[in-house]
């Protein structure tokens, strides 16, 4: 297939493009340079409630206003914020991010399970994700898989570990299409050793590769898809408790940067 029939092949590796990311915002001094991003909208809402956070920036994109707060984690302070669901308009916000001064980075979210070996509530910390979305073919050359930084996902693993939750590694299946996810486009990605599927993870961690930051990232399990059918139980009835508890634990492994 050639790049005419397929633009998605066509990767353009210059380093600079038109629109660039300081060209809407500027780096800000003295600003944490470790940063969590959510996109579990009941815990970050709990989170706003329950801590004493500050707000540093807010990131707006026409229907999207995300503030971005600073914290402090036992006298280290870190950013904590929430992305919207889908990779372009996460991957908006992770520039942002990366344009005001932010290097280090734990994404935490939810995702399909795709292994009756993993029972919902399962919290997966990926070696890599498969790159069957869109936003990651305008940062590097075309591949199947893309890869958090090693050493991040070693800290997010032990993190949540440490606080109890049951802990599962391999590989996630990040899709832009989560209606399209067919019974034999789940056989397919099993069988490349996905056990978990999201909306956001290649993306990020590719555009992480391609800015030279560094992206740890945990996805726990919420519905499932591996029996054909889809059972969206935690999905619908959502344990803000539980997903609270797993923002917070994000927080304080990335204070331990």
């Amino acid at each position: 297939m050639t790049d005419e029939q397929a633009p998605i092949l066509d990767f353009d590796p210059s380093t600079t493009a038109i629109i660039e990311p300081h060209a809407l915002h500027s780096r800000i001094e003295e600003l944490p340079h470790r940063c969590v991003i959510t996109w579990m909208g009941d815990a970050f809402a709990k989170f706003e409630t329950n801590q004493e956070v500050r707000e540093r920036h807010r990131f707006t994109l026409e229907t999207i206003v995300n503030p971005i707060y600073e914290f402090d984690v036992d006298g280290e302070k870190i950013l904590v914020t929430m992305a919207n669901v889908g990779a372009p308009a996460a991957a908006a916000l992770f520039e942002t991010l990366i344009a005001i001064g932010c290097t280090d980075f734990i994404g935490v979210g939810s995702s399909g399970g795709l292994t009756a070996d993993l029972p919902p509530g399962t919290v997966v910390v990926p070696d890599a994700a498969i790159r069957d979305e869109g936003v990651s073919y305008h940062y590097a050359q075309a591949a199947l898989l893309a890869h958090p930084d090693p050493g991040m996902q070693a800290v997010v693993h032990d993190a949540y570990k440490a606080a109890g939750n049951t802990v599962a590694r391999g590989i996630a299946w990040t899709t832009d299409a989560f209606y399209r996810e067919t019974a034999a486009k789940v056989a397919q990605r099993i069988d490349q050793g996905a056990i978990a599927v999201d909306m956001e993870m290649a993306s990020l961690a590719t555009i992480a590769a391609f800015r030279n930051v560094r992206l740890g990232h945990a996805l726990y399990l919420a519905d499932t898809l591996h029996n054909d059918e889809w059972d969206p139980t935690e999905l619908v009835d959502r344990d803000t408790d539980f997903r609270y508890q797993l923002l917070l634990t994000a927080t304080r492994a990335c204070a331990s940067l």
